[in-house]
């Protein structure tokens, strides 16, 4: 038994016993590889789990098109539409800029009026005098999070001088996500009693989504339903040997376009939006187009602060 063989034992080991605690369960399916990979191993251990995809409005063709796949071939999968869809929430809240983390603070600083230019080089006893409902996201703009916090704007290079140089021509929030996945997730669980979400998060991938959690099951806490990730431990090198020995079949996000993730098609949060956006523009013009016209201030600011922050 080699390594590979030995981490599948433990794995499956691990699964049977989780799925014995759990009566209704779903899989978060995006139509991403790891999502695949997650689907195959349920079924080869005799679970035929539903997944469930979230549709943000924004998603590959290529990925609607492997949903269909997988269906043709016996995998049971539910499409939840936005309840919110990503133009809506960009209109009524704010454009996402730079992350999650970043949009989410300069949400609530321009909620208050907070002005990058005048406010900008002020202290932080003086803005929270002024803006005493805006504790936490002064505390980020001040750099008060303590030395190398990623909570600091300074882990982000030169933003903090590029937005009092420049300032924001538009507003900025992080809720395109809460309404095109967050809601959805969070009634569509409400509504079919889920007690068990399958996510096909690993500890390998990095990032913020897996950075978040420490062990790949977690009972109830902050959800309505215990989550599990069967992968959390996997590398690449274990998930492709998995994926070969059993012919996991990957839309053609991955195997025509080229693409290591997906997801909302060019996501401005990703740092390779441009590569994406070329990728578009060649297998999926006509997305291209509805895209750009989305996020086309984000794109053009974004790139604009990278230059900045280059030159720094």
């Amino acid at each position: 038994m080699n390594e590979f063989e030995f981490m599948l034992k433990e794995t499956e080991s691990k699964l049977h016993s989780i799925m014995a605690k759990h009566n209704i369960i779903r899989v978060a399916y995006s139509g991403g590889s790891d999502s695949d990979t997650v689907m195959h191993i349920l079924r080869r251990n005799g679970y035929n789990v539903k997944g469930v995809l979230y549709d943000t409005g924004i998603e590959y063709q290529a990925t609607k098109d492997h949903v269909e796949w997988m269906r043709s071939q016996g995998y049971d999968i539910d499409v939840v539409k936005a309840v919110r869809p990503v133009p809506t929430s960009n209109k009524q809240y704010g454009h996402p800029f730079v992350s999650k983390r970043v949009s989410d603070y300069l949400y609530r600083l321009q909620k208050h009026g907070f002005d990058f230019q005048k406010d900008g080089p002020l202290d932080f006893e003086t803005l929270y005098k002024k803006y005493p409902s805006s504790k936490v996201a002064l505390r980020w703009w001040c750099n008060d999070w303590g030395e190398g916090s990623r909570f600091n704007i300074m882990y982000n290079k030169g933003l903090k001088e590029f937005l009092m140089e420049h300032g924001l021509p538009f507003k900025v929030s992080d809720k395109c996500c809460e309404g095109a996945k967050k809601l959805p997730i969070k009634h569509y669980s409400k509504e079919h009693n889920v007690d068990l979400m399958i996510l096909g998060i690993r500890k390998s991938e990095g990032g913020s989504r897996a950075g978040a959690y420490k062990a790949c099951y977690l009972p109830k806490k902050t959800y309505t339903y215990s989550m599990y990730f069967p992968m959390f431990f996997w590398n690449n090198e274990m998930k492709a040997w998995y994926d070969e020995k059993y012919e996991v079949r990957h839309s053609d996000c991955y195997t025509v376009y080229g693409l290591e993730r997906t997801g909302c098609a060019a996501c401005p949060f990703g740092l390779k939006f441009t590569d994406e956006m070329d990728l578009l523009e060649t297998y999926e013009p006509k997305l291209a187009k509805g895209i750009k016209n989305i996020f086309s201030p984000t794109y053009d600011w974004t790139l604009k602060y990278r230059e900045f922050a280059a030159s720094m």
